[in-house]
């Protein structure tokens, strides 16, 4: 559901293997999302992939904020020092952003790859991210099937759904729901997921 720290919670275990834990055992965490208005139409829009894909990771952005400067009451008092630190996980290729129209069709190797919002994918998608991870891959789809943006998908035929379902009794699968309950982004949003 909603503020339940889903996107939080991946990015805080990709780094956590990458930065404090580093057994070689992932090279780089990718992060990705789909975009139900443009994926199919990336290529038409001005810019390189970065510039194209930059508002839809955002997200990604509010929450490295949140776990490089843990101190809440100090966290935002130096915004160019946290933007700072922010540019050099990107500079450094720790952390890559890429659009979901971009990553299919190779091979993935060594890498935690992370796709936020995948309850906006299509069955047909998802098959065809899961099917890129190469040797030493872990793939993280994260969403909620009840809020869904792009037509012609419903709470039982996304992506995500799609996935949780046929790979149910995988070895290779572990699925993990949180509750309205384990909300973490304020007591407003957690009021919101209950009552609407």
């Amino acid at each position: 559901m909603a503020g339940t720290a889903k996107t939080f919670y991946s990015l805080a275990v990709g780094l956590e293997k990458l930065l404090n834990n580093p057994t070689g055992e992932y090279r780089r965490v990718i992060v990705s999302r789909p975009n139900a208005q443009f994926d199919s139409d990336i290529g038409f829009l001005p810019g390189d992939e970065q510039e194209k894909i930059s508002p839809l990771m955002r997200p990604v952005i509010d929450n490295l904020e949140q776990l490089i400067d843990s101190n809440e009451e100090k966290r935002y008092e130096n915004e160019d020092e946290l933007s700072g630190k922010i540019e050099e996980i990107f500079a450094r290729g720790l952390i890559k952003t890429e659009a979901l129209t971009f990553i299919r069709g190779r091979s993935i190797i060594q890498t935690y790859l992370i796709i936020d919002e995948a309850q906006n994918m299509t069955p047909n998608q998802v098959k065809g991210i899961i099917t890129r991870a190469g040797k030493g891959t872990k793939i993280i789809l994260l969403g909620d099937p009840n809020q869904i943006d792009r037509p012609f998908l419903d709470e039982r035929t996304n992506g995500l759904s799609y996935a949780a379902e046929h790979m149910k009794g995988s070895s290779l699968c572990w699925q993990i729901t949180l509750q309205a309950e384990e909300c973490e982004r304020s007591v407003l949003a957690m009021d919101a997921v209950k009552r609407l």
